[in-house]
């Protein structure tokens, strides 16, 4: 049975069989306060029972309630999460819903704890207003202590709910990169391309760098000789990028046709092409290195010279010919 429904039939329950227990044996109430010397509506009326009456009626109500909400919190949370799931959402909107409605829910939580417990320390006799001003104190006092906590906290709060960060995006962050695996209000968790986590505080995080926002870009430099025909390289680049839009498990990944950017550069011993292609989210790197080999096959069957770095020794005046190494 689900936690609600298990909470509700307790109550139901409970409250049957206590009222199918008095309407049975009236008389077995009357005999326990009458064995104290009193008897029950003296009990009831008076100002002590009414007010411990009162106190325990609004206890039970406001536990009642906290756990009915508690539950009802989660259930939709639960809920919210598998429904992104069965549907098919963008992986954007499942990634913010992973990372704020489990937070939200925690601090539903804390604010459901601390007001159940304040309202019973209250209906018990208890006066809390001195412990809500040395609450207030304690805060200032942590305000001073924690301010690092304090910047962690505001700064995460800022960096959530403008939807800078979501679980399941690569980023770079305070000099680490990585995948996010999880977020807390105060700090974020990442697993770089080595398996190691990284927790870095919120407070920590200056400029984010997030490489999994929307779409993404696979960056191609191709080097080649000084006597190569640019117009042939690029002509050989376009067939390349044709062949992964045909490929069934690439494919989808590309999102628009090559972009030939021209030439970049010029290095020591090379001409430098850039050309770039526009793919789903993370995708890049997996099309670069794809990108990469058939370059690579291509470029060795056609002669298309790919320079690398080379030095000319000479020996003495009397050597014609130079030695490269």
């Amino acid at each position: 049975m689900p936690p609600l429904r298990l909470v509700l039939a307790s109550v139901v329950l409970l409250s049957a069989l206590s009222a199918a227990a008095l309407a049975a044996e009236p008389e077995g109430l009357l005999v326990a306060v009458r064995g104290w010397g009193t008897e029950l509506r003296e009990v009831v009326v008076s100002p002590i029972g009414r007010r411990v009456l009162s106190s325990a009626v609004t206890i039970t109500l406001v536990v009642s309630g906290a756990v009915v909400l508690w539950h009802l919190a989660s259930r939709g949370v639960e809920r919210w999460l598998a429904r992104f799931d069965c549907e098919g959402a963008g992986a954007y909107r499942t990634a913010r819903a992973r990372t704020l409605l489990p937070l939200a829910r925690n601090v539903l939580f804390v604010a459901l704890v601390v007001m159940v417990v304040l309202i019973v320390l209250s209906e018990v006799g208890i006066n809390i207003a001195p412990l809500l001003a040395g609450a207030g104190v304690v805060g200032i006092a942590i305000g001073f202590g924690a301010q690092k906590l304090v910047q962690d906290v505001i700064t995460g709060a800022f960096i959530l709910f403008e939807n800078t960060i979501a679980i399941g995006d690569v980023v770079k962050l305070d000099g680490h990169a990585g995948v996010v695996e999880g977020m807390s209000i105060r700090a974020i968790r990442l697993r770089d391309i080595t398996g190691a986590v990284h927790t870095i505080p919120f407070g920590s995080v200056g400029t984010v760098v997030n490489m999994t926002r929307d779409f993404s870009y696979a960056l191609i430099d191709a080097g080649v000789a000084y006597r190569e025909d640019i117009d042939r390289v690029v002509e050989v680049l376009s067939g390349i990028a044709a062949e992964l839009a045909l490929d069934p498990e690439l494919g989808p990944e590309l999102l628009e046709p090559l972009e030939v950017m021209g030439v970049d550069r010029f290095e020591a011993s090379a001409v430098v092409v850039r050309v770039r292609l526009k793919t789903q989210p993370g995708s890049q790197w997996k099309i670069g290195r794809a990108f990469n080999r058939r370059m690579k096959q291509r470029f060795d069957e056609l002669g298309i010279e790919i320079p690398f770095p080379q030095t000319t020794l000479w020996f003495g005046d009397k050597v014609q010919v130079p030695v490269k190494v």
